[in-house]
């Protein structure tokens, strides 16, 4: 399938996905009930989508084009009171959460899609141990090239974005000692990690005819990288987040990419390079590793910093631009919620601490879900 043209959208224009767990009380295991619980709602839900993921224990919903964070969290509200309506009548819940913490991957049914039956046959028992949840976060761009600074510009921030997001310590009934354990599951796949180095629109279209000449990809969706551009919408795509435990928290980390965004392409504050990406792998993983109290190590200066501490000196930077995104708010309960330092996953491991189950934790995040 040829690459698409870029298509030109509003700079800084926003779409949210988030991966949701659908659990079956009262043992709060997943459930393998998705198709039912998206046949039941679909017809209803207007301004966003409600759609499979790989398996059947994965409901995703996405908003549509917003142009600021207040409109995405009015379409996911309305979505989550036609969702839980629906769950309700069918006796499922639904809960985020990056990782479910003691399901199994070999019984997880994938979807009934031709696309997904291709995937399955490519990469095995891989997609079934995929059964985790993630947030992805569009930004518009208004051209190629555009896309290509903001994918790189993005990087940058990769483990601020996966320590605000961290909500997957537990995975098959284990402490994993991550804050984000779920992107260790996608370690095995080919496309892991960041893109590879292109420096302008012209040059990825090249990339991408080469990876289609050789039969390795079939269109854009075949490139699970962290951030990639997605030229039939017109926008960069962030995937690296778990999804939170609320749809409020999803919505702030959203506005804080989109804030950052606006000030990489308004400022252009770095001379995008090859050499960026020498100590990619290692930031990325002191954030899954650590979360905020990851150590941070600059690859030009050898500068040391944690995340919690970066993120609190990006915010000061981008500030101006939240404001002009009519995104102050997120900006201000991000900040908030580092200086508690009490991600999800330590709020989860209190909860265990404390004497509660993991079935006593599922159950406690459906509640949360519903609640917020």
């Amino acid at each position: 399938m040829p690459l698409p043209d870029f298509h030109r959208s509003d700079a800084f224009t926003l779409g949210i996905e988030l991966e949701l767990q659908v659990v079956n009380p009262p043992g709060y295991d997943l459930s393998q009930d998705s198709s039912t619980l998206i046949d039941a709602v679909k017809a209803e839900v207007k301004g966003g989508e409600v759609k499979h993921d790989i398996t059947e224990s994965m409901l995703e919903i996405a908003t549509g084009v917003c142009g600021d964070i207040h409109q995405a969290a009015g379409q996911f509200s309305a979505m989550q009171q036609i969702i839980l309506r629906a769950a309700s009548e069918h006796h499922l819940q639904i809960c985020g959460g990056g990782t479910h913490p003691f399901q199994t991957w070999q019984r997880q049914e994938v979807c009934d899609d031709e696309r997904y039956a291709r995937t399955l046959e490519m990469f095995g028992y891989l997609v079934q141990q995929a059964t985790v949840f993630g947030q992805h976060v569009h930004v518009g761009c208004p051209s190629g090239d555009d896309a290509i600074y903001l994918m790189h510009g993005l990087s940058r921030f990769v483990p601020h974005f996966i320590a605000l997001g961290a909500a997957s310590p537990y995975i098959q009934g284990t402490d994993t000692r991550f804050a984000s354990s779920r992107l260790n599951i996608f370690s095995a796949f080919p496309d892991n990690g960041h893109a590879p180095w292109i420096s302008n629109w012209s040059e990825f279209e090249g990339l991408f005819r080469r990876l289609s000449y050789t039969s390795m990809i079939d269109s854009i969706k075949d490139l699970h990288w962290d951030i990639r551009p997605s030229p039939h919408f017109g926008t960069v795509e962030v995937r690296v987040m778990d999804t939170p435990l609320t749809l409020g928290h999803a919505v702030n980390i959203a506005g804080f990419i989109q804030a950052i965004s606006h000030w990489l392409l308004a400022e252009r504050p770095f001379k995008m390079q090859e050499r960026d990406y020498l100590l990619y792998k290692f930031n990325r993983f002191q954030a899954c590793r650590y979360g905020f109290a990851g150590v941070l190590t600059d690859v030009h200066t050898g500068e040391q910093i944690t995340i919690g501490e970066d993120i609190q000196r990006v915010m000061d930077k981008i500030a101006p631009y939240a404001d002009k995104l009519n995104g102050s708010s997120a900006l201000e309960e991000l900040a908030n919620f580092v200086r508690r330092g009490k991600s999800e996953d330590q709020l989860m491991r209190d909860f265990v601490a404390d004497g509660g189950s993991l079935i006593g934790l599922v159950q406690k995040h459906a509640e949360i879900w519903a609640a917020h």
